[in-house]
Formats: structure tokens, C-alpha cells, sequence
């Protein structure tokens, strides 16, 4: 690396099969390319050196609590992938996961259904809590009546989304739908459904959330929200290597709207 190159260093969280994840993937990808379209060296960690990197680049706010503090310390330009506060002096740049969850919800509604449970990600976690509340205010404006039975938590997983439909179907009165907050706990939902004899979305309809590969490989065809990865990648990238070249005010706030509701076979249409 040379001394005279802007340099950033990408932070992705360290957890389990980190780097098999689509997310991880991707942003890697995306990040490479307009690292090189930018002439940039670009390194990836699951650490904060502090010597390391003209700017730094965080693949997320959670797990990177401890790391984002010390950059704040340092006064080091980083930017956070994944996050949107409207008011930290942070630059960030996220996308708006209330009203994608908010639409998933809405269009279980639209398909005739009024029993519509949630498997939620992590909530420490600002997506995790976003779509939450998309769900929240979906099933509020179509007056349906919030039944804390059918918010389960998830973590993520595909095990956490096997052990929370199960919860569900043990309900006296089991949902009809679930939107789930990401899609690997969506297949493992599925995959539940199905040791069950349930078939979907005959006897249970799902939505998902990211619109990973896997959503539409092996018969799957789950309906989920499709994320805005690659412009959020490009988008982070170019604007933290304007703050490092101060071409821009800050703090920059990003905040994606365009999500898609991507319709495949996963959801029964009702008799309204």
C-alpha cells in the first residue's frame, strides 16, 4: 500500500460463518468494485486497527459498538453501512426498514389475511426493532388488533425461524400468515412447516425479508423484500471517500427507500 493512496478498511462484525452469509458477500463485492473504480486500497477485517486505513467503513452498527466508539475518539471519517440515525453526528447511510416491513405486512392484509404473526430478528439490532414496527403500524392501520402471541423472536438463523413457527403452530389459534424479518429464518420456517405436514402456502403463507438466492432455489419461491445491497454498498463507499477527501459536509445521511415486494408462490390469496 502506498503512502500517498487513500486506503479504507471494511468492518464486518465477527460471528458465525460470517463471510458464507449473502450479506457479507455482497457488501464485499460491492464495496471492492468501487474501491477499485476509485483507484482506493481496501482491506477487509473483523477488527478496528487503529493504524490501519485512511478511512473506515462499517458493514453495521451492531457488533460494531466498541469499534465506531473509538473511531469517534480518534476522529477518524468512517461511515456505517445499514444504519440510518437522523440524529447522531454519524454519517450513515441505511434503508427504510419500517415501511418495507410496513408494505410486506400490508400485502398479507390485501391477500384476505387478518391472522398475521411476525418472527422478529434480533431487536437490539436497528432492523431488527424497524421491522417490528412496520409490522405494528400495518396490522394498526388495516385495524387489526395486535395479539402479542404472534410476536416471536428470532435471531437471524434458520434454527431461530424452525423454533418460532413451531411456538406459533402450538397457539390455539394458529396464524393463517407470518412475515418473517429475514429470509434464512424464513426457510427454516418453512423447512419447520414442512416436518409438520403443513404445506406452503396452502396451509400457512410467508414473507420474507432480503430476497437472498436461496429464497427462489429447490421449490422455496418465497415471497420476501428484495434490499437495495449494491446501492447501498456503491453508495456508502463514494461518500465516505468524499468525507476523506473533504468534498463533502457532513455528517451524510442516507436513507434508501427503494425495497421491493418480490411476489412469488409463497402466499394464499383468501376469500375476502
Amino acid at each position: 500500500m502506498k503512502k500517498d493512496r487513500l486506503s479504507v478498511s471494511l468492518i464486518i462484525p465477527h460471528y458465525q460463518n460470517m463471510f458464507s452469509t449473502f450479506y457479507a458477500l455482497e457488501i464485499i463485492k460491492e464495496v471492492s468494485k468501487t474501491a477499485i473504480n476509485f483507484d482506493v486500497d481496501l482491506m477487509v477485517e473483523t477488527v478496528f486497527r487503529d493504524a490501519r486505513g485512511s478511512g473506515i467503513l462499517f458493514a453495521d452498527m451492531m457488533g460494531n459498538e466498541t469499534w465506531i466508539n473509538r473511531a469517534r475518539k480518534q476522529k477518524r471519517p468512517f461511515l456505517i453501512l445499514n444504519y440510518y440515525d437522523p440524529k447522531s453526528k454519524d454519517n450513515c447511510i441505511g434503508i427504510d426498514n419500517e415501511k418495507a416491513s410496513f408494505e410486506a405486512v400490508d400485502y398479507l392484509v390485501s391477500s384476505g389475511h387478518r391472522r398475521i404473526a411476525i418472527i422478529t430478528g434480533k431487536l437490539n439490532a436497528q432492523a431488527g426493532r424497524a421491522r417490528l414496527e412496520g409490522y405494528k403500524k400495518a396490522l394498526k392501520q388495516n385495524k387489526i388488533i395486535s395479539d402479542k402471541g404472534y410476536i416471536v423472536h428470532g435471531d437471524w438463523t434458520k434454527d431461530s425461524g424452525k423454533q418460532a413457527l413451531l411456538k406459533l403452530l402450538s397457539l390455539k389459534e394458529p396464524p393463517t400468515a407470518l412475515f418473517v424479518s429475514g429470509d434464512e429464518m424464513a426457510i427454516g420456517a418453512m423447512e419447520a412447516a414442512k416436518d409438520k405436514g403443513l404445506k406452503v402456502p396452502e396451509d400457512i403463507s410467508l414473507v420474507g425479508f432480503d430476497n437472498i438466492p436461496q429464497a427462489d432455489l429447490g421449490g422455496i419461491s418465497l415471497t420476501t423484500v428484495q434490499q437495495p445491497f449494491v446501492e447501498l454498498a456503491q453508495l456508502g463507499m463514494k461518500y465516505l471517500i468524499q468525507v476523506m477527501q473533504k468534498k463533502i459536509k457532513q455528517p451524510v445521511k442516507i436513507l434508501l427507500k427503494n425495497t421491493e415486494l418480490i411476489q412469488r408462490a409463497s402466499v394464499k390469496i383468501l376469500a375476502k
